[in-house]
């Protein structure tokens, strides 16, 4: 792997992997890797902001939500634009409310109508004050790292972050394998206060990675396992996950393809991996290559999401994510969320327990009876036994087919209630602090 960043490469050195100064390139050993992967914790926790643990590994199901992207799929005119201020209060709130997000993440992407001197600041305000979930950021400068790290001590009131991990740290590898001076540093300062890790590898094949699916998968797994290292010589049991976001460069046009259908076997084979080495796993949770709500988004949004969830992915970031993970829209947020939903009971199977078999129901009823007024019935009636999701048509031939009863009409509708009836919890204090660090940074910047 090519370090560029020179402590990296001596906390390297000093653990047993040769270096190259002149090159920078570094050479782990496999028991230095080996014993890295022993010491990387197989769970861990995270937290919102009152404090309340999530956990991270084994069986648990960790999912979040888009606030922002380059592209917004406006409901309007069903046509992606820039994404503003009011996006990201908007999208903020959607995922603060809905029950099944526990982290949301933030890119470092500008509203396009502020300054930009003023757009990274006011968005990660305005994202900060209207949630009260785990934050997720991928920085993209060390400026804007210890911009989060700033706000999130804030967030977490005053609380160490290793303590109460309110915020974690996306960190990129550059593929093919090399580590950025900004990207050590984003690792090293998460590492040290004892933030969660979740690794940004995404090896475009045919570009950055083997034009085949077992060579992207060696590629995403070779930087997977470097983090891993690294992170644990930083500090021995570092929070860590294991994921990758391989995608396909199409060689006739020269564009990056981010959710072909047939991602799914990279998915499914990372998660195996991720299983194998005994690591929490992280990775997008679907998406499609369309900014459009029709068939093939869908097609794709399902194929992509059912090994995520199917499989036992820990971490499930993006809900929302569309337009070839350029887009998003608060409509789909919610679409995917119940897609989810659906998919999690699937993974639940067939309860054959003695009461489930219904037996003494089949008894009583007797040949040509009915089950209306059974016990049981009245029983699972209000249960879970079977999915009944508030977005998908359930009325079949007995519906209108007017467009107001599409899964699009039905989203937005959704979308806008929630928004209408839903208030964050954090503290008016703590959004006091954070207002006044925003307005302190506009200042300095002359903004």
């Amino acid at each position: 792997v090519r370090v560029l960043d020179a402590e990296c490469r001596q906390v390297l050195a000093a653990a047993g992997a040769r270096v190259d100064e002149a090159s920078n390139i570094v050479r782990i050993p496999r028991q230095l890797v080996e014993e890295a992967r022993r010491l990387a914790p197989p769970m861990f926790e995270i937290h919102h902001q009152d404090g309340r643990a999530i956990l991270v590994g084994g069986e648990h199901r960790v999912f979040g939500s888009l606030v922002t992207d380059p592209w917004i799929i406006d409901y309007a005119t069903l046509q992606p634009r820039r994404p503003v201020l009011n996006d990201i209060v908007r999208h903020t709130r959607l995922g603060d409310a809905l029950p099944i997000v526990d982290d949301i993440h933030r890119m470092d992407m500008p509203p396009a109508d502020l300054p930009p001197d003023a757009a990274y600041v006011k968005s990660l305000e305005a994202f900060a004050t209207n949630t009260t979930k785990h934050l997720v950021a991928l920085p993209a400068s060390v400026e804007s790292a210890r911009d989060w790290l700033e706000v999130a001590e804030m967030y977490a009131d005053g609380q160490p972050l290793g303590r109460r991990r309110v915020l974690s740290f996306g960190v990129a590898v550059t593929s093919p394998l090399m580590l950025t001076d900004v990207n050590a540093w984003i690792l090293k300062e998460g590492v040290r206060r004892g933030m969660a890790t979740i690794p940004v590898v995404c090896p475009m094949a045919g570009t950055t990675s083997p034009l085949t699916f077992a060579g992207t998968l060696l590629v995403s797994n070779a930087e997977n396992l470097f983090l891993i290292t690294l992170s644990q010589l930083l500090r021995e049991g570092a929070p860590i996950l294991y994921g990758a976001g391989p995608s396909l460069t199409d060689l006739r046009s020269g564009y990056d393809i981010y959710y072909s259908p047939d991602k799914m076997l990279w998915k499914t084979a990372l998660i195996q991996m991720g299983k194998f080495y005994g690591l929490p796993i992280t990775g997008e949770t679907g998406g499609s290559l369309v900014g459009r709500h029709d068939m093939q988004c869908g097609i794709e949004s399902a194929l992509l999401m059912f090994p995520s969830i199917i499989l036992g992915q820990n971490m499930m970031g993006g809900l929302g994510s569309c337009y070839n993970a350029v887009g998003m829209s608060p409509e789909m947020i919610v679409i995917q969320a119940e897609l989810a939903g659906l998919l999690m009971r699937l993974a639940e199977g067939i309860d054959t327990s003695e009461e489930m078999l219904g037996f003494d129901s089949i008894l009583r009823a007797g040949p040509g009876g009915h089950f209306l007024e059974d016990p049981l019935t009245l029983k699972m009636l209000r249960s879970p036994e079977f999915f009944s999701g508030s977005l998908f048509d359930r009325l079949g031939e007995h519906g209108t087919g007017r467009p107001e009863e599409s899964l699009l009409a039905r989203a937005h509708a959704r979308v806008e209630e929630i928004l209408a009836a839903h208030e964050p919890a954090l503290s008016g204090r703590i959004v006091e602090d954070i207002q006044r660090w925003a307005n302190r940074r506009l200042a300095g910047k002359g903004g």
